[in-house]
């Protein structure tokens, strides 16, 4: 059967003629085609005309042949390269996409260099970047202004002309029709003016809480309106003590979040709820920040990451914490509105607006807080400060100030006492160690402690102030350097450290 078969294909007059066919017939094209390129020379609209004849046809080597003959004779002709599916950039055509890339990289570090980053098509300074790609603008006087502040400076200047008055009791404004309701003490829930227990009640929930304005912070609560205004002026406390530690504050108002229960600080913690985190710390304390909070119902999105607490005034036990944490979260507040992220944010919302990853997603948290200039056991430090170290805000006049103090003291004795100072600088936190991280905070506290109320020593005073220096000047490598000094000051101060916690 074989061997018939090949006898077969052997005989087949049909077989040989046909493969042989092909190759003659492409090499009448291409004569063809080549003897028409000849013809054409130097002629661009000639050249031109072949090698779209061509490309119609099918036959694109033929025409990319054309176009580069086209480029032979003008190098800058627009059709030839973008036939040749060249890439145009910088007054400059790049025959591929690699190439481009490459120049692009190599001019993205000249232009670094000099202190420029890109913004679509065109360079600016480095440090407008985030603001641009947050879509910012600059106001009079050359400073970048969120265009949300601006509508909603605008909208109050607009209540206030027509008469209404602002009620920072629950960050509204009454319009004249409403002003006996104000005196009556009435407030407003959606269309309903009611009486603080109806007003309690509907703004216990999630969907609307309480908005209480002080002069540096707006607490948003869930709490009683008394709880909140409790919130507010625990908040305010801890302000003047923040401004000693980093020696500068906050150039507006900052938010602060305080809960009703830990039922609800459950609720909108973690990487997906309401008010979300990265890291799970909330479950170390009573407290946390949320790094990943961002409003996308505005276009771009807004960063909105802030301190978050609870205080359930109606466990009596859990209750007596509630100031402390309220403190701790306005700290976290106040301390990430003098140390921002601005090149992380604004680099995460534009590549969210350009179809990229999602603005709030867990990978966000590790860049945002890599750029960040104070180290976190200072941050931690200082929100523990404030918690429990700092005077105690509710001591009568002529007590002893310092208890809260002493007993943080104890507290810290009692569960271990104070570690190695490097280990408290390194603050490496962890979910499966809960004891022990939450001893770090108090730690850090400590040390917070003792630099400004501990009577420290000369050198150690000025490595704090040489610190508060380099943190105004926003230069990440001064702060860093003025940190690294400020540790090794608080290292040779060990023993009057510990001495003065009584460890």
């Amino acid at each position: 059967m074989i061997v018939l078969l090949f006898s077969c294909l052997a005989l087949s007059p049909r077989a040989e003629p046909a493969f042989a066919l092909v190759p003659s017939v492409l090499a009448v094209q291409d004569a063809g085609f080549e003897a028409k390129l000849a013809a054409a020379g130097k002629d661009v609209a000639k050249l031109v005309e072949l090698a779209e004849a061509s490309s119609k046809a099918g036959q694109e080597e033929d025409a990319r042949k054309a176009w580069r003959k086209v480029l032979e004779v003008d190098s800058k002709h627009e059709a030839a390269h973008k036939g040749l599916r060249h890439q145009f950039y910088d007054g400059k055509w790049f025959e591929s996409l690699t190439e481009l890339a490459k120049y692009k990289r190599e001019e993205t570090a000249r232009m670094k260099a000099k202190g420029l980053a890109r913004f679509g098509e065109q360079w600016v300074p480095d440090a407008e970047l985030p603001f641009l790609q947050l879509g910012w603008t600059k106001d009079d006087k050359g400073a970048f202004v969120d265009p949300f502040e601006i509508e909603r400076a605008k909208r109050n200047a607009e209540l206030e002309a027509a008469g209404s008055k602002y009620r920072p009791d629950d960050n509204s404004w009454v319009a004249p029709a409403d002003f006996d309701k104000w005196e009556k003490l009435l407030w407003k829930c959606g269309d309903e003016w009611v009486e603080m227990a109806k007003a309690n009640e509907y703004h216990a929930k999630l969907e609307h809480p309480w908005e209480l304005v002080s002069d540096h912070f707006v607490i948003t609560t869930t709490c009683d309106w008394d709880g909140g205004n409790l919130a507010r002026w625990h908040a305010e406390k801890a302000y003047p003590e923040l401004v000693r530690l980093f020696g500068c504050a906050p150039k507006a108002k900052v938010d602060v979040v305080v809960l009703n229960s830990l039922a609800q600080y459950n609720e909108v913690a973690g990487n997906t709820p309401l008010f979300p985190e990265a890291d799970g710390f909330s479950s170390l304390h009573g407290a946390y920040f949320a790094d990943l909070l961002f409003d996308t119902s505005t276009k771009p999105a807004r960063f909105q990451g802030c301190g978050v607490s609870y205080w359930d005034r109606k466990d009596a036990k859990i209750s007596a914490w509630g100031p402390y944490w309220a403190r701790w979260a306005a700290a976290q507040s106040f301390i990430d509105a003098i140390d921002p992220s601005w090149a992380a944010i604004g680099e995460r919302v534009a590549t969210a607006a350009a179809g990229g990853a999602q603005v709030g997603a867990p990978e966000f948290a590790p860049v945002f807080w890599a750029e960040k200039k104070v180290p976190r056991w200072l941050r931690y430090g200082a929100a523990s400060y404030v918690e429990r170290f700092m005077k105690d805000p509710l001591a009568a006049e002529g007590a002893d100030p310092w208890t809260m103090r002493a007993f943080a003291f104890t507290e810290v004795k009692k569960t271990g006492g104070l570690r190695k100072l490097d280990e408290v600088f390194a603050f490496k936190l962890e979910l499966k160690d809960i004891p022990g991280s939450s001893r770090l905070y108090q730690e850090a506290g400590l040390v917070v402690s003792y630099l400004l109320d501990g009577a420290p020593g000369k050198d150690l005073a000025g490595k704090l102030e040489a610190f508060q220096a380099a943190l105004k000047t926003g230069k990440k490598a001064e702060v860093t350097k003025a940190v690294e000094a400020l540790e090794k000051a608080l290292v040779k101060s060990d023993k009057e450290l510990r001495k003065f916690a009584g460890l």
